[in-house]
């Protein structure tokens, strides 16, 4: 009897072991955005972080790494550009621990209406422990009540 709990025990460390081995996806809502500078303006409802001035603003959103000694494998913005000639435009980035930059990728949207941006996995190596973190800017509201937002952020780790 002891053999067949030993077996048993075996086979759930084997699975625990696969399991955590698996892919990483973690959703974020857009209202984790914080505002940058000094400015600090941003809208937040529900889920969303908009910009409802009158000019351009900055949001960084902050990503909690899964696993610390690989890169992203997708990192995918979701937004709502409500401009007719600005754009939203993200940049993600991985910095080094002592928040020094190490590696970046700029999205921008095209045009107006609901967009995602996506960041694929870094060129290069990215370093261990280093955070990770996406910065927005977010282009001014033209019409009243019509603001472009950032709505949620995924992040994808092997």
């Amino acid at each position: 009897m002891v053999k067949g709990h030993i077996v048993l025990a075996f086979a759930l460390v084997l699975s625990g072991a696969t399991a955590a081995a698996a892919q990483e996806v973690h959703t974020y809502p857009g209202s984790s955005c914080q505002a940058s500078g000094s400015a600090q303006d941003l809208y937040y409802s529900g889920v969303t972080v908009a910009n409802r001035g009158n000019s351009t603003r900055s949001a960084v959103c902050p990503i909690v790494r899964a696993d610390v000694l690989d890169a992203w494998t997708l990192i995918q913005v979701y937004v709502h550009d409500r401009h007719s000639s600005q754009n939203v435009t993200c940049v993600a980035q991985a910095r080094h621990q002592d928040g020094t930059a190490a590696w970046s990728q700029t999205e921008s949207t095209a045009g107006e209406g609901a967009q995602s941006l996506f960041f694929g996995p870094p060129a290069g190596a990215v370093p261990n422990f280093g955070p990770y973190v996406i910065v927005c800017s977010i282009p001014p509201m033209e019409e009243v009540n019509q603001p472009s937002y950032i709505s949620s952020y995924v992040v994808e780790e092997l």
